[in-house]
C-alpha cells in the first residue's frame, strides 16, 4: 500500500516541479507553456494537491529500500515545487500593476482583489443566459462563418453587443474558447456574439478583418431580433483575435466588411495580450507558433511591406478611433509588453479615450481562468471600462 501511493506521487510531483520550473524558465515548447498557466492561474489547487503528497509521502513512507529512497526524494521535489508555486503566487498578490490611461472613471477604484472563495466556487451559475450555437452569420468564399450568442438573464432591450474574437496564431483556435467570460458578460447585460473567421493560410490578411466588420454588420442587421442597441456596439479579442478585433475597430473603409455591413464601426474594444508590432525578426518563443506571421501576411515584411504596415492597428490610429482597453502579461512568452505600450502611446499623442493595464508576473492567456490570480485582478477594470464606453 505504501509503495502504491509513492508510485501513485511520483508522476503528480514530477508534473508540478515542471509545472512550478515554468514560472521561472522559458517554455520549450507550447505543452510546457500550457504548464506554466495552469501553474499560475490554478496556483492554490496545485499548492493542495503538493500539500496534501507531502503529507501523504511522508506520513506513508515505505518502511526500507528504494522505495523509501524514491519516496524522500518525491517528497523533497514536492516541498521545493510547493514553495516554488507559492513563491510566485505571493509575488503575483503583492506587486502592483501598470497602469497607463486617460480615463480616470475606469482606472480610480483599482485593481481587483484574489478571493479564495471565488477561484474555487466560482461565481453562482447564471440562471436564465440564453445561447444559440452555431448560427450562420455569413457564407463567405463558400465557408459557413458560425457565432454562438449569449444573451442575459433577463430578455434585452437595447442592450450593449459584444463581439468577441478568439486566438490561435490566426490559423487555429476557433469560437467558445472561454465560454464562462461570455456568460459572466451576458450576466453583467452584454449581448455576447462569439464568432469565428476565415484561417491562414488559406485566408490570409486582411480576410479575417473583413469577417470581424461582417459580424458587426449581422448584429446590426439583427439588433432588434437580439434586443441589442445598435449604436453600443464593443469588440472584445484574445491574442491574434485582439491584433484582429483592434484593426477592425480601428481601420476605414480601405479593410472592407467580407459581406454586406455598411456600418462597422464600434465604440469600444478590449484587446488581451495583442501583437501589435508584428515584428518578424523579434519574438520572444518563436517556436510556440513558428511561422505564424508567414501564414497570416504572406511572407517577411521585405515583400509585404503593405500588409505589414496595414497589419499594425497603431497604422490607423486618428481623431475617430474608439476608446481602447489594452491588458498584457509582463511575463508573456509570446508576445512583448512593448505591444501594449506601441499603441498606448499612439491613441496618447491622438488624445483618444484608452485604459493600459499590465500583470508584472501574468503570461499570455492568463484570462483563461476567469476567476484565477491574474483575471481577478483585472476583471474589475474590463467590467469599468464597458460601463464607461458602452453603458
Amino acid at each position: 500500500m505504501r509503495i502504491a501511493l509513492t508510485a501513485i506521487m511520483l508522476p503528480i510531483v514530477l508534473l508540478a516541479l515542471v509545472s512550478a520550473a515554468m514560472l521561472v524558465l522559458p517554455a520549450p515548447n507550447f505543452i510546457f507553456f500550457q504548464l506554466g498557466i495552469a501553474a499560475q492561474e490554478w496556483a492554490p489547487w496545485f499548492l493542495l494537491v503538493l500539500l496534501v503528497g507531502v503529507g501523504v509521502l511522508f506520513g506513508l513512507a515505505p518502511p526500507n529500500g528504494l522505495w523509501r529512497l524514491i519516496n524522500r526524494l518525491t517528497g523533497l521535489v514536492a516541498i521545493i515545487s510547493f514553495f516554488v508555486i507559492a513563491g510566485m503566487l505571493v509575488r503575483g498578490l503583492l506587486t502592483d500593476l501598470r497602469v497607463r490611461s486617460n480615463q480616470p472613471a475606469v482606472v480610480d477604484a483599482g485593481a481587483g482583489s484574489f478571493r479564495l472563495t471565488q477561484f474555487a466556487l466560482g461565481d453562482a451559475a447564471p440562471q436564465g443566459v440564453l445561447r444559440e450555437q452555431n448560427t450562420v452569420y455569413a457564407e463567405v468564399a463558400g465557408e459557413s462563418l458560425l457565432v454562438d450568442i449569449y444573451v442575459p438573464p433577463t430578455a434585452p432591450v437595447n442592450a450593449p453587443a459584444l463581439v468577441v474574437v478568439h486566438g490561435g496564431s490566426w490559423r487555429g483556435g476557433g469560437k467558445g474558447d472561454i465560454p464562462a467570460w461570455n456568460r459572466w458578460a451576458a450576466v453583467q447585460g452584454y449581448v455576447v456574439f462569439d464568432i469565428s473567421y476565415r484561417l491562414a493560410p488559406q485566408a490570409q490578411f486582411p480576410a479575417a478583418v473583413s469577417d470581424v466588420k461582417c459580424a458587426i454588420g449581422y448584429v446590426r442587421r439583427n439588433a432588434e431580433r437580439f434586443g441589442v442597441d445598435p449604436q453600443r456596439l464593443g469588440l472584445v479579442g484574445r491574442s491574434a483575435g485582439a491584433q484582429l478585433a483592434l484593426i477592425a475597430a480601428y481601420s476605414d473603409a480601405t479593410i472592407a466588411p467580407s459581406c454586406d455591413a455598411p456600418d462597422a464601426s464600434v465604440r469600444a474594444v478590449v484587446s488581451y495580450y495583442a501583437p501589435t508590432r508584428l515584428d518578424y525578426y523579434n519574438v520572444i518563443k518563436p517556436e510556440l507558433a513558428p511561422g505564424a506571421l508567414d501564414d497570416y501576411l504572406g511572407g517577411p515584411p521585405e515583400a509585404h511591406a503593405e500588409a505589414y504596415r496595414q497589419a499594425r492597428p497603431a497604422t490607423w490610429v486618428n481623431q475617430n478611433t474608439p476608446a481602447t482597453l489594452l491588458l498584457h502579461g509582463g511575463r508573456d512568452q509570446f508576445i512583448r509588453p512593448l505591444d501594449a505600450d506601441v499603441v498606448a502611446d499612439a491613441l496618447a499623442q491622438a488624445n483618444r479615450p484608452y485604459t493600459m493595464i499590465e500583470l508584472p508576473l501574468a503570461n499570455h492567456g492568463f484570462d483563461f481562468n476567469l476567476h484565477g490570480v491574474s483575471n481577478q485582478q483585472v476583471q474589475p477594470y474590463v467590467m469599468r471600462f464597458l460601463a464607461q464606453t458602452l453603458q
